[in-house]
């Protein structure tokens, strides 16, 4: 395991400079696998050391990425109150974490005693302007700390509207658009997402509760850059072991003909995780199919079937030991200091072992994605049903001229390495039913 260790230092001295030119290069095809990997959440009003086992968490596998949410960015008459977020903001510069940006609101506001409403366009138009003129890079909350080259790239809102489903369709289209015409009155360059949508995986509904069709129009015009989808993996729910129909791209797929949409959109992903519970308990179970869910997430595809679609993708609950929502979607095993449930380190070995790289194909039918990146090119072949149209126990692995080694990894890290010539090489003996990855090591000069 000498060469995991050995990249997991080089994962750490990237990691603050990574975060520091991550909103340059996220939306670029080339960007380095890393940036679009992190997790949440960085709530405002828990600044200080009650966010430390977040920010050890992220630390801990190596993600600049967190999704930052305040419930308390308004007023009780709508009014944006940017100044929540100025002792979050302080604290991820200082920890090297770029923030997501999510102004929560749950449809159960309006019945509150006074009542909260959505509120009108005009109300998130001027949140919009407000947060994006604070928070984006060389902003105003920038300039006044002496920043610069860091900030909010992505804002978003209203975290799972289709749960409660309580709040009218047309008032959500219309924050939405506020929202998004708000923050692009400042930058254009700037990025809206609708808060994450949870149905798709918890009912079949692609439709998202009426909530997806509503906002097709700022989808197909570009206000809105794309969807967030929440993927929960669940052994009798949401079996990703019983084919892609259990897929984030197969939900991604149909949430965009459900809005007949025919501008190609991006995909993003706040939340998912596998539910370590009933078939899939065992932490070794729930470990090897969270790399199938890794790259399920990772390797997400426009509609053409190959552009990688993904900007970023964060698994949930990292921090969490199961105190908080039990121990099915818990990835800490320790607090003060962090300690990485199994799921925690296969993500940890994955961002040390294919964080510098980014995608050259992804081929759905056979189940291959390949990677390339400074060191090498990585392969990943889901041998498992309904993932590939051939699985079984071997995988010849096609050689670039200049290959001299290759090494095979599995949830559980490195199993073996072999020395390699000609054009391919056969791996064999194999277990079905599980994702691999072929490494293959650049030679040094």
């Amino acid at each position: 395991m000498t060469q995991i260790f050995v990249r997991l230092a080089c994962a750490t001295l990237l990691f603050v400079a990574s975060a520091a030119f991550c909103e340059d290069r996220l939306f670029e095809p080339d960007a380095p696998l890393r940036m679009r990997i992190g997790g949440g959440n960085l709530v405002t009003h828990l600044h200080g050391a009650p966010s430390a086992q977040i920010y050890a968490a992220l630390r801990g596998v190596g993600a600049p990425l967190g999704r930052m949410d305040s419930y308390g960015w308004r007023t009780l008459d709508r009014k944006p109150t940017p100044s929540d977020f100025d002792a979050a903001m302080r604290e991820a510069y200082e920890r090297g974490i770029t923030p997501v940006i999510l102004l929560e609101y749950e449809g159960s506001y309006q019945f509150l005693d006074p009542p909260q409403p959505i509120g009108s366009y005009r109300d998130w138009f001027i949140a919009g302007v407000a947060y994006a003129r604070r928070f984006q890079p060389g902003g105003d909350w920038a300039k006044a700390n002496h920043i610069e080259g860091w900030g909010a790239t992505i804002f978003t809102a209203i975290n799972e509207p289709d749960v409660q489903a309580t709040i009218p369709r047309e008032d959500y289209r219309r924050a939405l658009e506020g929202l998004a015409d708000g923050v692009h009155s400042v930058n254009r360059e700037l990025k809206v997402v609708p808060g994450g949508f949870a149905t798709c995986n918890s009912h079949g509904d692609a439709t998202l509760r009426g909530y997806g069709p509503v906002i097709a129009p700022l989808l197909e015009d570009g206000r809105l850059d794309g969807v967030d989808l929440h993927t929960y993996y669940n052994f009798r729910w949401f079996p990703l072991t019983r084919g892609r129909q259990f897929s984030a791209q197969s939900c991604f797929d149909r949430v965009k003909k459900a809005m007949g949409l025919s501008r190609d959109i991006n995909f993003y992903a706040t939340e998912y995780n596998i539910s370590k519970s009933e078939g899939w308990a065992r932490p070794e179970t729930a470990a090897k199919l969270f790399l199938t869910a890794f790259w399920d997430e990772m390797a997400v595809v426009g509609a053409d079937g190959r552009r990688p679609a993904t900007v970023f993708a964060m698994p949930w609950n990292l921090g969490d030991t199961g105190a908080i929502e039990g121990p099915s979607y818990a990835m800490a095993a320790g607090a003060a200091p962090w300690r990485p449930e199994a799921r925690a380190i296969v993500l940890r070995n994955l961002i040390a072992l294919a964080g510098a790289m980014h995608f050259v194909s992804i081929d759905r039918e056979k189940g291959l994605l390949t990677l390339e990146g400074p060191n090498g090119r990585l392969l990943v072949w889901h041998d498992l049903e309904g993932w590939t149209d051939a699985p079984g126990s071997a995988w010849t692995v096609p050689l670039p001229e200049w290959a001299a080694a290759a090494e095979l990894w599995g949830w559980d890290g490195l199993r073996r390495r072999v020395p390699v010539a000609g054009a391919e090489h056969r791996f064999a003996a194999l277990q079905p039913g599980e994702t691999y990855m072929v490494f293959i090591p650049r030679p040094k000069r």
